[in-house]
């Protein structure tokens, strides 16, 4: 549906802008409602993806709208966990209705699309191509959007932190996830913390408190997060050996090599077939297998991990 910026569906908190999209073409109506933006590097580490997995899951749990650019990396990560916490997930493009960006995601943006909560949010003309400055636009659209902003892993130079500065300049609190201090690629998020630009996020359950929302449950009840409580795709419980290494002649060369890119932690099919250079077909069988032989589990969304050994 078109929204030409006079009609009274038109998101109020976009004139906030000081040039706020003209008209905004939808995949549905945009329902009021609380929103948060979740954005972070493309190419964001193992445990920076799951954690915005599951805190999506956890704010689409809570009736929060998780409003995020659509990008590989955090941004896709941000809209699956959303999406399979049952709530709803607003994708804002950096191109017109009529392309796909990046078209890794079109099956993603076609799922959101079919939602009868989630949104495709086209800020562009049909024909327009991503750009620079769409895709920097497109960052000033979230942030208006949203009532907090939260970087999960930002690059020294990032569109995340264009988007930061965006959520600053409408006066939109940012919250930068923190690291440990060996871990790489977070350079810009340090940044912001150490100029008191954004407040350092340690948990979901600091942003639910931040938002006076109710906790989520594993920290309500004290719970383990697992897959027999539904509130999360894998558990987090003590680490635990992995599986013993395929014996020789137990396994093709495909699950051989799949399994060495599965680890503990979920990992999202696209990524094991990147790093495999296996066909999608074979590593999906691959993976079918492995889960067969009860040392792979696979949660949603495509996110695999292997099995502890208990």
């Amino acid at each position: 549906m078109l929204i030409p910026i006079d009609d009274p569906a038109y998101p109020a908190a976009l004139r906030d802008l000081p040039n706020p999209p003209l008209r905004l073409t939808t995949s549905g109506p945009l329902s009021g409602g609380r929103a948060v933006a979740i954005v972070g590097s493309r190419r964001a580490t193992e445990e920076a993806l799951a954690f915005t997995y599951d805190l999506a899951f956890k704010l689409a749990r809570a009736g929060i709208i998780v409003v995020s650019g659509g990008a590989l990396g955090a941004d896709g990560a941000a809209h699956r966990g959303a999406l399979a916490g049952g709530g709803a997930t607003w994708v804002v493009s950096p191109t017109g209705k009529d392309r796909v960006y990046p078209p890794q995601h079109g099956e993603l943006f076609s799922e959101v699309e079919r939602s009868a909560q989630s949104r495709m949010i086209w800020c562009f003309d049909d024909g327009e191509l991503q750009t620079t400055d769409s895709l920097l636009y497109r960052n000033s659209v979230l942030a208006a959007l949203s009532e907090v902003l939260v970087v999960v892993q930002a690059h020294f130079k990032s569109g995340s932190r264009n988007a930061t500065g965006w959520a600053r300049s409408l006066g939109r609190p940012v919250w930068a996830v923190t690291s440990a201090p060996w871990m790489t690629g977070f350079a810009g998020s340090l940044l912001e913390i150490e100029e008191e630009k954004a407040r350092p996020l340690c948990s979901a359950a600091q942003l639910f408190r931040a938002l006076q929302l109710d906790p989520p449950d594993d920290v309500q009840h004290g719970a383990p997060k697992t897959e027999k409580h539904g509130r999360a795709p894998f558990s987090r419980g003590s680490p635990k050996p992995p599986p013993k290494p395929p014996e020789a002649g137990a396994w093709s060369s495909d699950e051989k090599s799949v399994f060495s890119k599965v680890l503990m932690r979920p990992v999202h099919i696209d990524r094991i077939v990147a790093q495999t250079a296996l066909p999608a077909r074979s590593a999906a069988t691959a993976l079918l297998t492995l889960s067969l032989k009860d040392v792979v589990v696979e949660g949603p969304d495509r996110f695999f991990r292997r099995k502890s050994v208990t």
